[in-house]
């Protein structure tokens, strides 16, 4: 589909031409009669201009094609289908031709239609509503960027008729328009010279569209997304480009936009605010100063065919040459990553550093590998968390076969600054080098993606190990499907139940399935937990967090530190016609599988009055909380 300019609009009024010919098919019927006479389908495409716009010239384009779905009378999408995604291609005549010649039902049943721009091959499968979707990740290429468009047309009730029956085409995905605002000192001319290059960065860019429910699940493919459009000036701002993106959540600290002029990277982070709606677009609005910030001044919306969503303010962002530690706080999780330009070139944790030379929470940079993963043989401590004088800047080895951690204790004082150089050094401090990178943060979390939903889950290092940071509170499995909520446990029960207090605790035949964790995340096996008990030095407290509560009046309560971070609360477990209060505040439960992965056989399992690592059962009465395992 062609777009003249990074404004024009689709206004996406077509029309199905459905038209008599000569054509006359014999056909044979039960009265036996011949020359039934049968009506072809043909479709052309017109664009219809609109008075509430200021956007025009959109037109497809020889070669683009269309899907078109057909049922007749009360049918749906997940029954028999009359027509089953039928492509039909525009012509240099401006009309859609079909692949095959497709005709009314002769016996004159009502057809319900359904098409979509871009066509897909696969298109919906037999008995269901969904077909997989997707934006490209480049488009600046023109085509890519026509073909990143999803556009939907539903029509019911459609008669035979030689007249035109007019589609309106919806846009299904949401459009970001993207403005450049001069700050204080800067020239609008000048920032056109310099051309500056956007990058969209953290958007999944597949998923799976119910046309029933007008949904997005399964979102896959977080990848860098390249906008549409050149820069011009317009009313002393630069405008002219923008993206389109899947309907989709934005987290905090999380989705940004990445922008590089006269040799650096700016980083601006989106608005936890912003709500990407089908349909809908919006105007972003970037302050650009080049000596200090890009600041991410505000969200309005537009006039067009895609519909309006007002106006949203939001925090600045200031982008520099380092990483000042103070910032980070390690709420959302306890492990960072350090960008630069859309890629990941350093990794931060707060950990807790075990071995016969030290025992400290520690905050530790690591730098990345060429195969993208984190080097964990070349950690350097920025602060031993609570230690003062100049015993910072220690070197921190990880054996991964061993699993051990080799320490060189340090010599210099805490370090609030990291920079990292273009060869993938770290160094602690604001460096003055000019291959010096432009440096941001994102908290590194597990984007959990359930259906339509995506949740985020914190990370903590311990060892070797990443672990999720809380417990799992899902009422689904990872590919949506709903998981049967159970008021009580009892043998044979397959599904999970929620406490009071919002505590998930899931059957052993829901663990079986491995449709429970993000693709990279599992259920741990024992020796995941011998291995984190071994580096802890068999020392329970340091795991457990919360309010522990004596297992009965006068009993003693193990210590709680939480040393590890690794917040393992009492949220109890489920026995059979038990209460799950019973439990709560005593006693903590989580599924392990065999040695092979396979299936839950033991429990790791934590109490009130012991620091010791205890093996519980796994009757069939009974269900626990699950904790995951980055593998």
């Amino acid at each position: 589909m062609k777009r003249q300019s990074a404004f024009l609009k689709v206004k996406g009024i077509l029309y199905l031409l459905f038209s008599l010919t000569a054509c006359v098919n014999t056909v044979s019927v039960e009265n036996g009669s011949e020359n039934q006479r049968e009506i072809p389908v043909k479709l052309m495409a017109t664009v219809q201009s609109g008075t509430s716009t200021r956007m025009a010239g959109n037109s497809f384009e020889e070669g683009d094609k269309i899907g078109l779905y057909a049922m007749i009378g009360s049918g749906s999408l997940e029954g028999e289908r009359y027509a089953d995604n039928k492509c039909f291609v525009h012509s240099a005549e401006n009309e859609f031709v079909p692949n095959e010649v497709m005709y009314y039902p002769e016996d004159g049943s009502d057809l319900n239609l359904v098409s979509y721009y871009p066509y897909a091959e696969q298109g919906i499968a037999a008995g269901e509503s969904s077909m997989s979707v997707r934006v490209k990740t480049d488009q600046s290429n023109q085509e890519d960027y026509s073909a990143s468009d999803f556009l939907v047309a539903l029509q019911r009730d459609v008669q035979a008729s030689e007249n035109p029956i007019k589609l309106t085409y919806k846009h299904r995905f949401f459009r970001l328009k993207l403005t450049l605002n001069p700050g204080d000192g800067e020239d609008v001319q000048q920032m056109l010279a310099a051309d500056p290059k956007l990058t969209i960065c953290g958007f999944f860019t597949k998923s799976k569209y119910d046309f029933n429910e007008e949904e997005y699940t399964g979102f896959l493919d977080e990848e860098n997304i390249y906008p549409a459009g050149k820069w011009k000036v317009s009313d002393g701002k630069l405008v002219g480009q923008e993206v389109i993106l899947i309907p989709q959540d934005i987290s905090s600290r999380y989705q940004y936009i990445s922008l590089k002029a006269g040799g650096k990277i700016y980083t601006a982070f989106l608005p936890s605010a912003l709500v990407l709606q089908s349909g809908k677009q919006q105007e972003l609005q970037i302050t650009f100063v080049s000596d200090e910030e890009v600041l991410l001044d505000a969200i309005s919306g537009e006039i067009a065919d895609w519909e309006n969503t007002g106006m949203e303010e939001t925090e600045s962002e200031t982008a520099h040459e380092y990483i000042n530690i103070s910032k980070l706080k390690f709420e959302n999780s306890q492990v960072c990553k350090v960008m630069s330009g859309g890629r990941q070139v350093a990794e931060i944790c707060k950990e807790f550093l075990v071995n016969p030379e030290i025992t400290s929470q520690a905050i530790v940079a690591y730098p990345m590998k060429d195969d993208k993963t984190t080097d964990l043989s070349k950690g350097i401590v920025m602060q031993l968390i609570g230690e003062t004088g100049k015993v910072h800047g220690g070197a921190v080895a990880w054996d991964l076969e061993k699993k051990t951690l080799n320490y060189t204790a340090g010599t210099i004082a805490a370090q609030n600054y990291l920079s990292v150089l273009a060869d993938g050094r770290i160094v602690l401090s604001r460096a003055a080098s000019d291959d010096v990178l432009s440096l941001t943060y994102l908290d590194d979390v597990i984007r959990d993606v359930r259906g339509g939903v995506i949740n985020n889950y914190s990370i903590v290092k311990v060892g070797t190990q990443y672990w999720m940071k809380s417990n799992l509170e899902a009422g689904s499995y990872i590919d949506g499907e709903q998981i049967p909520s159970l008021k009580e446990m009892h043998e044979g029960a397959v599904g999970y139940i929620r406490s009071d207090v919002g505590n998930y605790f899931y059957s052993a035949d829901v663990v079986t399935t491995h449709r429970m964790l993000p693709k990279g995340w599992e259920i741990p096996v024992w020796e995941d937990w011998t291995l984190l008990m071994s580096y802890l030095n068999d020392d329970v407290s340091t795991l457990k967090s919360g309010d522990w509560k004596p297992m009965k009046e006068g009993t003693t309560i193990a210590e709680v530190n939480n040393l590890s971070g690794f917040s393992a609360e009492p949220v109890g477990m489920c026995f059979g016609s038990y209460n799950v209060s019973e439990y709560e505040g005593k006693y903590l439960a989580y599924w392990t599988l065999d040695d092979a992965g396979g299936v839950p056989t033991e429990v790791f399992l934590l109490k009130t009055d012991s620091n010791e690592m205890i093996k519980g059962n796994t009757a069939k009465d009974k269900a626990y909380a699950i904790r995951a395992i980055r593998k």
